[in-house]
């Protein structure tokens, strides 16, 4: 009898044992939010959503060429209108809020109420048990670094960086924070700040400010021709098919933790409470905003600024203008320079441009300027220079797209020490362009393609490490017009069989007698036996 006791007791344990250790675990989530000016604070909506999922294409270039592009992470990739919502709460008249029962696991969250717009928090740690969002914001390291820079906006990102020089892994600012407490009311412990929402429906003739962490919305086509600040943290939102044009002084600055975000005003997908649990909307539902143009003074600066769901991100009409550290993404068409003597571009990540006829940057009537160390990814052209468009690509990352680069209309870069990868063309060329293509690394179905180029000059292709499946340099004709010969000498075409070679490449030898005449000649010989050492993306 006692055995048969003894072995219940046993049973019982046992069953309790794997209950406990099997069941999923679960927390709360409590905190306060409060709307600037207001006494009421009731109805702020509180999301808990998963993590976005990095691009794996981006990831590995960020960690292979941090000195490229911009290293993404939750603050530069998260958008709550197409993330998905696992828990939501709202806020009592004091602001306070309660959320029970979240899986535990790495959330970002989301506070925003209609007419004054959200904040971000972004990869909290929801634990078993209770989870204040105070003590969540504070187990961030560089969390102190923003609360200061609230308090005191003389600290700037180089400070920033500074005060947390032991954290120096690029990727770390997946933990970071940006949304901090509120200056003017540390004792109440609030944990959250959100401002009313500025409508802008008419043109703006003095200097102006955009406060950090504010929400603006362009309502109709506006102009700026007095000066403009927008500090970081602000967020921009456009009506459909708005087009805001900037033409004074531009100060545009955020740093690497709390870009400007240009985005689609769409303010049904920006209630949480709107989305279905079990699914996302389509950024093809997203009405576009138009454009943001650049017009008139030089002096302009804009830099770690965010612009998505637009015709086009940017355009910019002014000469000599450089734009570095922003991000392009969920668009028609990215950064955009027209008409003008030289422009510069540098450590721009463009994503999803999906235009076939524009691009991810795109210069035309462009007469000189450069394009280097930019992340381009997913697109039907990468890199566009069209017009008589002279500028030098290098040191750049593009891979996904049908053109890497596509050149035409008397065009003549300088292409050199780029990484093109799965992309159906890497360099494309016709119209009459003459592109010089040297030192690149160019791996997909198509390395070099040049169609109807009748140019005035012999075009160059040479010293790339050439990785094709189908050809590495393509003479094609249009009609009765003709191609140039190529000079194709010292590449590494992946095989030193000469026969293996001449099938990698097209040219006058590989048609009928009657149209070689349109046709030129590659000049393959002499080829590279190993691959050319200073190919590809340089430095650190």
């Amino acid at each position: 009898m006692k055995k048969y006791f003894y072995f219940l007791l046993f049973s019982f344990c046992f069953l309790l044992i794997i209950t406990c250790t099997t069941q999923p675990q679960s927390g709360n989530l409590t905190g306060t939010v409060q709307l600037a000016g207001e006494a009421d604070h009731s109805g702020i909506i509180i999301g808990i959503y998963e993590l976005t999922t990095l691009d794996p294409d981006i990831d590995e270039a960020n960690t292979k060429w941090p000195h490229i592009g911009v290293i993404i992470n939750q603050h530069t990739e998260f958008d709550h209108r197409f993330g998905t919502l696992v828990k939501t709460g709202e806020t009592d008249a004091s602001g306070y809020f309660e959320i029970n029962d979240i899986p535990t696991g790495n959330y970002n969250v989301v506070a925003i109420k209609d007419g004054f717009g959200f904040k971000y928090i972004y990869e909290i740690s929801i634990s078993d048990g209770d989870n204040s969002l105070s003590n969540l914001m504070k187990r961030s390291p560089l969390n102190d670094c923003f609360e200061e820079t609230d308090r005191n906006s003389e600290m700037n990102s180089e400070e920033c960086k500074l005060k947390n020089e032991s954290l120096s892994s690029p990727h770390y600012s997946l933990s970071i924070i940006h949304s901090t407490l509120d200056s003017k009311d540390q004792t109440a412990k609030i944990d959250l700040t959100l401002y009313p929402e500025t409508v802008i429906n008419a043109d703006i003739t003095t200097a102006t400010t955009f406060e950090s962490h504010h929400h603006y919305i362009i309502g109709q086509d506006i102009i700026i021709d007095d000066e403009l600040t927008i500090q970081p943290g602000a967020v921009i939102r456009l009506n459909e098919g708005v087009k805001l044009t900037i033409s004074g002084d531009l100060t545009a600055v955020g740093n690497e933790y709390d870009f400007i975000w240009f985005t689609a005003n769409d303010s049904l997908s920006f209630l949480p409470f709107t989305f279905n649990l079990l699914s996302s909307p389509l950024k093809e539902d997203i009405a576009l905003y138009n454009r943001v143009e650049l017009t008139g003074s030089l002096n302009k600066q804009v830099s770690f600024c965010k612009f998505d769901h637009a015709g086009t991100g940017l355009l910019n009409h002014v000469n000599g203008f450089e734009i570095s550290d922003c991000i392009f993404k969920d668009s028609q068409c990215g950064f955009k320079a027209e008409d003008v003597d030289s422009a510069f571009c540098s450590n721009l990540l463009c994503e999803k441009i999906y235009n076939e006829s524009e691009g991810g940057i795109y210069f035309s009537h462009v007469t000189e300027g450069c394009i280097e160390k930019n992340v381009i990814n997913d697109y039907g052209n990468g890199i566009k220079i069209y017009n008589h468009s002279n500028p030098e690509l290098k040191n750049n990352y593009v891979s996904n797209c049908n053109n890497g680069v596509d050149i035409s209309y008397g065009s003549s870069p300088d292409v050199h020490n780029n990484e093109i990868y799965e992309c159906d063309k890497g360099v494309y060329t016709h119209a009459g362009s003459y592109p010089e293509i040297y030192r690149n690394e160019i791996q997909g179905d198509y390395g070099f393609v040049a169609y109807q180029c009748n140019a005035p000059n012999t075009i160059r292709v040479t010293y790339n490490n050439l990785s094709c499946n189908k050809y590495a340099i393509q003479l094609i004709k249009y009609g009765y017009n003709t191609t140039n010969d190529i000079n194709g000498e010292n590449n590494y075409f992946y095989t030193i069989n000469e026969d293996e070679i001449q099938e990698l490449i097209y040219d006058k030898n590989d048609v009928e007698p009657s149209q070689q005449q349109y046709y030129g000649i590659v000049d393959y010989f002499p080829f590279l036996t190993d691959e050319y050492p200073y190919a590809g993306i340089q430095g650190e």
